[in-house]
């Protein structure tokens, strides 16, 4: 049975602050790094046979130690990178609304082909992501890490959730707020994707003890 296992990077400077990222390379602060250590020492317990991560550092930071436990190699996949969010990126929400505040509600409003000046759309977050999932739904291994982001993984529980629906999609689904370093896995059971965890931080030292949020 095919199985995924999601797990968004740990925590930067940059989280802890408030401020955005998007697809600026912003390493892992001390924090991030012992989640990158926790998760890995929970995730060996399951059969991974490959390792697939954003290129992004703060991503593949994360699943470095998973791979030295596994003795697996980290593939580096751009299609996983964050969402870019253009001239809002390395700033806090309430400073963009400030001096962009047109830009900020267009945003906001969801429009599917709006991106803020040099940004990214959500369309093309979906392709991207869309085609990634794909490409492991097809893959010879049956369980895959895939070390990623935020946005990439509301875009990838979009696909999973919607898989039998029409194209294309214009909207993600925001049910969840993942967690740092927190993992997701999902199995390919007859003809639909299952969530079997989702955001879990069980096995962060630091978080409470829940499954599911």
């Amino acid at each position: 049975m095919k199985t995924l296992y999601f797990v968004r990077h740990g925590e930067t400077a940059h989280n802890a602050s408030g401020m955005t990222m998007g697809q600026m390379d912003i390493p892992l602060n001390q924090l991030g790094l012992a989640q990158a250590n926790q998760t890995a020492q929970w995730l060996k317990r399951y059969p991974i046979e490959r390792i697939v991560s954003s290129d992004l550092g703060r991503a593949s930071t994360t699943a470095g130690p998973l791979g030295q436990l596994l003795g697996l190699a980290v593939e580096m996949e751009p299609r996983l990178r964050e969402l870019s969010f253009g001239i809002f990126e390395g700033k806090r929400i309430a400073d963009c609304q400030e001096e962009h505040p047109d830009t900020v509600a267009r945003w906001r409003s969801g429009d599917f082909d709006f991106a803020p000046p040099k940004g990214e759309t959500r369309r093309s977050l979906m392709e991207r992501t869309g085609e990634v999932l794909h490409d492991l739904g097809e893959a010879a291994e049956d369980h895959i890490a895939v070390f990623t982001h935020g946005g990439t993984l509301n875009a990838l529980h979009t696909h999973m959730v919607e898989e039998e629906y029409p194209e294309p999609r214009e909207r993600i689904h925001r049910i969840f707020r993942f967690h740092n370093a927190s993992v997701s896995m999902a199995a390919h059971a007859g003809d639909q994707w299952r969530f079997l965890v989702i955001n879990s931080t069980f096995h962060l030292e630091e978080e409470p003890r829940q499954l599911m949020y």
